[in-house]
């Protein structure tokens, strides 16, 4: 996008790809969630991203890791889960960022496998593969689900942090009811402290 604008019939977002118009804006744009508020004129309201990276190694010993629990560090900082066959192991951390297509920084991964290796008698050999991601989080960690308070064509669907797997199926729920203008099937307490109205 390089533009968004408001007039009399709607919305106008400008890009790459051409114009588009609609009559209201569903901002569902991960860590760039303020930066499209502030494009649009919107308030924002004050998200962060912070990277997580991931390593993605070979079973330890060729075991069959796929009933294995989730496994924590001490102080929780690292995590190791069974994925496909293999295992994800994270160094847990939580470093602050712009937004950005986000990899996963070497040196915090390296540190991160190191203190796994601390704590399990088969080394790591080699990655299968490694990554990043930003999780966003609202300033009270909590998701952000419902129209703007000072736009109502504005609609937040933010926040989700690292959690997004687990929520996204409640929260589209809710998201596809408010747009459509039908009664959220979810709490209605629920629902007034996922509303974007909680920041004034």
């Amino acid at each position: 996008m390089t533009a968004i604008t408001r007039d009399a019939t709607g919305w106008r977002v400008t890009s790459s790809a051409g114009e588009f118009a609609a009559g209201m804006i569903v901002n569902a744009s991960g860590p760039w969630v303020d930066a499209v508020a502030t494009m649009a004129g919107v308030q924002p309201l004050g998200f962060t991203p912070y990277r997580r990276s991931m390593a993605r190694i070979p079973a330890p010993a060729g075991h069959d890791v796929s009933r294995w629990p989730m496994i924590f560090g001490p102080g929780e900082d690292w995590y190791a889960k069974p994925d496909a066959g293999a295992l994800i192991v994270s160094p847990a951390e939580e470093d602050l960022m712009e937004p950005h297509d986000a990899w996963a920084d070497d040196m915090v991964l390296a540190e991160g496998l190191a203190r796994y290796e601390e704590m399990v008698t088969e080394p790591v050999t080699r990655l299968i593969s490694s990554w990043a991601g930003l999780r966003t989080f609202s300033p009270d960690r909590v998701l952000v689900i419902g129209r703007d308070v000072r736009e109502p064509s504005f609609f937040w669907l933010a926040g989700q942090g690292g959690y997004g797997f687990q929520t996204c199926p409640a929260a589209s729920r809710l998201a596809a009811d408010v747009v459509g203008g039908r009664a959220p099937e979810l709490d209605a307490a629920l629902v007034a402290t996922l509303s974007p109205a909680r920041f004034g």
